[in-house]
């Protein structure tokens, strides 16, 4: 994998493995061999979460595209060993051109933070909207703006209501990634502003982010409240396919007589296709990786942030370019996808198709 893979080796090498990386990782674009415009240093959760492995895959191949060797450390959803990780690089001497920053808790994670921005090297935050207090510490921000994913959200359920004859959509639940993760609760504040005196949210229960957490936490809330519950929000699709079995357990009809809509668009569209989802978001993984790379390039290239905020386009088949400056705050789009086999078979974004970019 290529960052495995140190600036001393040949180039040769180097355009090989770039290669096997892009490959691997399902990009459209071709393998273009790093060009020594140094190292960049990514730190952020496990790879073993499959929307965390296509932010990698996204991350690399925009690397080897803009010619920038790469090395993600990952830690385990532990904060205080990620600090270790940073504090290990730092004593090390390594030579590099930039951070990307992914805290697993994003206050906790403050320090390593700090001691990031005082290399003198620009730090990319990404994923996590940065937390107040922290503005020093971080050059620009790249990634999902999460109130947008849970506005969309919401604005889809909203819809739905309307439209439904068969559910009630007034009391409701929300289920959300684990406690202290901020990216949750932004979507839940958001969420909660968006459907404010039009449905009434009667339970929020963290779970995580995976389909088995979602259908343990749904096993054990939505039984007692059955008969109450006509809509559910959970802030991606894989907590929803877990929540759908524990309705369907439970006697409910996702679709019919209880509306859901995820956050966040997955590889198994089956819930959508089959109306038991009202719709989906396609926060695509790879382009947040893609995307926070770009930034940091952009930053390299000009020195320069613009002030503000800057929502990419969804545009069909155009990429952002890699000129001029970045802003404060960069974002990947965040489309609503209705749940029709036609509304999926005819999406794009950037060049690339629903079944790439929701490939986790």
């Amino acid at each position: 994998m290529l960052n495995s893979f140190v600036r001393s080796l040949k180039a040769a090498t180097m355009a090989v493995a770039v290669g096997v990386a892009i490959v691997a990782a399902g990009g459209a674009i071709a393998p273009v061999a790093a060009q020594g415009k140094g190292m960049i240093i990514v730190f952020m959760p496990p790879g073993t979460d499959n929307y965390l492995a296509q932010w990698q895959a996204g991350a690399r191949n925009k690397a080897a595209e803009l010619g920038y060797d790469i090395k993600i450390i990952e830690s385990s959803r532990d904060q205080a060993e990620q600090d270790a990780q940073v504090q290990q690089h730092l004593a090390s001497g390594e030579e590099v051109v930039g951070y990307i920053w992914w805290p697993y808790v994003n206050a906790a994670g403050t320090g390593s933070l700090r001691s990031l921005s005082q290399t003198g090297k620009p730090v990319i935050f990404t994923n996590q909207y940065p937390i107040e207090g922290t503005e020093a510490f971080w050059t620009a921000y790249a990634g999902v703006d999460d109130f947008l994913n849970a506005k969309v959200a919401a604005e889809m359920l909203l819809a739905a209501c309307e439209e439904s004859t068969t559910a009630k959509c007034d009391k409701g639940m929300i289920i959300t990634f684990p406690a202290g993760y901020s990216a949750g609760s932004d979507r839940s504040k958001s969420f909660r502003d968006t459907v404010a005196g039009k449905l009434e949210v009667i339970l929020e229960e963290p779970a995580g982010f995976m389909q088995q957490e979602g259908y343990a936490v749904g096993s054990q809330v939505i039984p007692p409240r059955k008969d109450e519950v006509s809509w559910v929000y959970t802030e991606n699709d894989s907590l929803a396919t877990g929540v759908i079995q524990a309705l369907e357990e439970a006697g409910k009809k996702p679709g019919v007589d209880v509306l859901v809509v995820g956050g966040t668009c997955h590889g198994d569209t089956t819930d959508l296709t089959t109306g038991k989802l009202v719709g989906t978001g396609v926060q695509a993984a790879f382009l947040e990786g893609w995307q926070s790379v770009q930034t940091l390039h952009k930053y390299l290239n000009t020195g320069e942030v613009k002030e503000g905020k800057l929502y990419l386009e969804a545009t069909a088949d155009t990429k952002p370019s890699d000129d001029g400056a970045p802003s404060r705050f960069n974002f990947i789009p965040n489309p609503a996808v209705g749940n029709s086999q036609a509304d999926i078979d005819n999406f794009k974004l950037w060049g690339w198709t629903f079944k790439e970019l929701c490939n986790y």
